[in-house]
């Protein structure tokens, strides 16, 4: 299973628009996931026409966001359990914040945003992964394909544009 992982887009109070590689992206995945900070609901919309689309709250995420979305998800892809929060708090020990968090869990992926890092590294057997902010400055704009198959292990591929 191919993912298409991404976060803080930011639109449009950063960017106005997502980057078109967003979309081919998007587009050659089985499913995407945004780690939060949509900031409109329309772009949860505008990327469910490339894949089937899961997301989480962010803190910059109101209105009909928070109707639609939680701030965390926890399911299972490939047989492997994934989870999925945007994050909160200072940079400092978000990640230890967002591993804590879903520790009782045994994820086999953990997702999150928020710091606008792109973060990749395995930790006790739990592959923690930060897809970067679509809405960072130019050549820091980052997004990642995840790769999910049954009984192996997870494959990313950082995407910068």
């Amino acid at each position: 299973m191919l993912i298409a992982v991404l976060s803080d887009t930011h639109v449009p109070s950063r960017v106005a628009c997502l980057p078109g590689r967003v979309y081919e992206v998007c587009a050659e995945a089985d499913l995407v996931l945004h780690c939060g900070d949509f900031v409109e609901a329309d772009v949860y919309r505008d990327l469910q026409r490339f894949a089937p689309v899961r997301g989480v709250l962010g803190n910059m995420d109101g209105g009909a966001l928070a109707g639609m979305l939680r701030e965390e998800e926890v399911f299972t892809l490939e047989g492997m359990t994934v989870c999925m929060t945007h994050g909160s708090g200072p940079p400092f020990g978000l990640e230890n914040r967002v591993m804590k968090r879903f520790a009782h869990r045994n994820p086999r992926v953990v997702l999150f945003g928020h710091s606008h890092r792109y973060t990749e590294r395995e930790e006790n057997g739990v592959l923690l992964l930060n897809p970067g902010a679509v809405a960072a400055a130019r050549g820091e704009r980052s997004m990642a394909l995840l790769t999910l198959v049954p009984d192996g292990n997870p494959r990313v591929e950082r995407v910068l544009f």
